[in-house]
């Protein structure tokens, strides 16, 4: 095999776009994050799975930021973008535009990203480094997911675990919120 030429891989990921439609809307909404490479990096995750925008709240560092900008090459300035300093206020806005709010965490009721009844509109919630979604946001959220860990660490990387998690919604999402 060799390695496919920049015109190749446009048509290699039109096909893929054809053959693997979108099936659901997607946005993110990052809780008091700390590290601008985590935000820097859930932006490129962001524009890989074709996502509506991400909503930064409370601490979470926000564009420009060299750190961000670095991380993200420049994704983002080609990913739209919101700050809503409080959470509450931000969940509320979000569910106002017709979004799902999903939690990615390991909490009391989540259910594995592989079995979530994934809707047609989609915000997954993404929690602080350290402290992962804080409990008052887990009350306001309508549902919580997890990825099963293998290994002997509790976690990965928050935009890594974001990244699988927004593609099995992005491509199996579609019915309706129950």
């Amino acid at each position: 095999m060799l390695p496919l030429r920049k015109v190749e891989i446009r048509r290699l990921f039109e096909k893929a776009a054809r053959d693997y439609p979108p099936r659901a809307e997607l946005a993110f909404l990052l809780q008091s994050m700390e590290d601008p490479r985590n935000v820097g990096s859930l932006f490129r995750v962001a524009d890989a799975v074709g996502a509506r925008e991400l909503v930064l709240a409370g601490r979470t560092p926000a564009p420009p930021d060299e750190e961000i900008d670095r991380t993200s090459r420049g994704h983002d300035r080609r990913v739209p973008w919101r700050a809503i300093a409080d959470m509450q206020e931000a969940m509320r806005t979000l569910r106002a535009e017709g979004y799902h709010l999903v939690a990615l965490e390991t909490a009391r009721g989540a259910r594995c990203f592989l079995e979530y009844p994934w809707t047609e509109k989609v915000c997954l919630v993404l929690g602080n480094e350290s402290k992962g979604v804080y409990p008052a946001t887990l009350a306001l959220c309508d549902g919580a997911v997890f990825v099963p860990m293998y290994g002997k660490g509790p976690s990965m990387n928050v935009h890594v675990a974001a990244a699988l998690v927004a593609y099995e919604a992005v491509l199996r999402g579609g019915g309706k919120a129950g």
